[in-house]
């Protein structure tokens, strides 16, 4: 039946939020002893400040300045989304959720490319239960930004470059990270014209010259997809100008406010190693041990997606070391969260010889991680 397997993954992705939900309430009710408000449970550490900037805006003054390092473009959605439901929290969840549905949808038909559709559903399953999935639900950022750069990266692979473009562009208004996606486009119209170029027949005449037009045009609309796709980063530092006057403001803040500052990846690995000889034993599992293990699990993925396809691995690897490559890592079990080929590499090699043992073993690890994280994140316990 057309248009079955949106209902799947729909269900999937719809089945994990409503357990989430469940958990999260119910934990909350058996742990502390008294009623629970959802709102409130999945509003925790940074959720507070997007509403905040969807509220009240940016600004140069107050505890408020320190928010300029969040990006615009999800603050945005919420404060037009509260515009109908009137409560900025709602309106978060709310724009947090239908975008983690679209991801959920573009990662299935992206994955389709290269596997069946069975293997293509697995990957919207492996990507809704991840351990740090629960941030799929919560009114931050990142459902926002995977919609973006999956559906970019699934129109740069189907050719259709203006919407990558512009699938680019507001990625890079939602978080830093997007302009992994300006050598990732790159690599995918070199491989793309090198298979073109591959899988060429030998045209003549009229027909080798309608071939050379269109191709043509494709690399004109695929260079203006990669070079529209900074401009939401522009546009970001035209804010910092317009707020600080000063247009890589947020950095100084990152610094000077967040103690983030850059710095090469092994600095924050040796960071998260030496922490462990002197953390408490819950940093210890939840800083220093998951920053180590992502991290290696991340370098891993990279590894593999070499002999996946390339432009994964470009995009995967500009990303690990964009959110390593600070002075204290923190929070990388989070952003391993948005190397989303990871999940069709995934559900690939569950396929493999031995897919039911794989099948399990994914399923079973990620969902017990992601119902232990979601409880330490919705009772406002540290989880990345």
């Amino acid at each position: 039946m057309p248009g079955k397997w949106i209902l799947e993954v729909l269900i999937v992705v719809l089945v994990v939020k409503f357990c989430a939900l469940v958990l999260s309430f119910s934990a909350w009710f058996v742990l502390q002893n008294q009623p629970a408000d959802l709102l409130s449970l999945w509003n925790r550490w940074d959720a507070p400040h997007y509403v905040d900037i969807a509220r009240h805006g940016y600004t140069a003054v107050g505890e408020q300045r320190f928010f300029i390092v969040f990006l615009p473009l999800f603050p945005l959605l919420i404060r037009l989304f509260a515009l109908v439901t009137t409560y900025y929290e709602f309106a978060a969840l709310l724009v947090s959720n239908l975008a983690s549905a679209l991801a959920s949808i573009y990662l299935f038909k992206l994955a389709r490319l290269d596997l069946s559709e069975s293997a293509a559903l697995r990957s919207v399953f492996y990507f809704c239960i991840f351990p740090t999935a629960y941030f799929l639900i919560a009114g931050y950022s990142e459902s926002l930004f995977l919609l973006l750069t999956i559906s970019c990266i699934y129109y740069a692979r189907t050719r259709r470059w203006t919407l990558a473009g512009l699938a680019g562009m507001l990625s890079t208004a939602t978080r830093l990270t997007g302009l992994a996606l300006v050598p990732a486009l790159l690599c995918e119209l070199l491989q793309q014209h090198a298979q073109q170029h591959a899988q060429k027949p030998d045209h003549r005449g009229q027909d080798n010259y309608d071939a050379k037009a269109e191709e043509r045009k494709q690399k004109w609309r695929a260079s203006m997809a990669i070079l529209m796709t900074p401009l939401g980063f522009f546009a970001y530092l035209m804010l910092n100008f317009w707020v600080f006057s000063d247009a890589f403001a947020f950095m100084t803040i990152q610094r000077e406010h967040w103690f983030k500052h850059f710095a090469p990846p092994w600095v924050g690995l040796f960071g998260a190693i030496h922490g462990i000889f002197w953390r408490e034993p819950a940093e210890v599992a939840l800083i220093c041990f998951a920053e180590i293990f992502f991290a290696v699990f991340a370098v891993a993925c990279i590894a593999y997606a070499i002999k996946f396809r390339i432009s994964y691995c470009i995009y995967m690897l500009f990303s690990f070391i964009a959110f390593t490559s600070t002075a204290f890592w923190l929070s990388i079990p989070r952003y391993t969260l948005s190397l989303f080929p990871v999940f069709i590499m995934l559900a690939s090699l569950s396929e493999s010889e031995r897919k039911d043992v794989l099948h399990y073993a994914f399923s079973i690890t990620f969902t017990s991680f992601f119902a232990f994280f979601t409880i330490l994140f919705t009772q406002g316990r540290w989880a990345f």
